[in-house]
């Protein structure tokens, strides 16, 4: 297990899980979201691969329809 922050919340995870592995846990689907790893944007086409390492801290932001009339 590793120590990781998702959305501002501590959490353990198992070593190498991915990105994808930790939204399908949180039932949030991939295409309704931005996911930064350390500050970082993640391309959609990297979720499946790149896995968290301890420390890591991960936000994802939900895509919100709007505007202003």
């Amino acid at each position: 297990m590793i120590d990781v922050q998702i959305n501002g919340e501590k959490e353990k995870i198992e070593a190498a899980t991915t990105v994808s592995q930790v939204l399908e846990a949180k039932n949030v689907r991939p295409e309704m979201v931005a996911v930064e790893i350390n500050g970082e944007l993640v391309p959609k086409g990297k979720y499946g691969e790149l896995e968290l390492g301890t420390g890591d801290k991960m936000e994802f932001l939900h895509y919100m329809a709007g505007g202003l009339k």
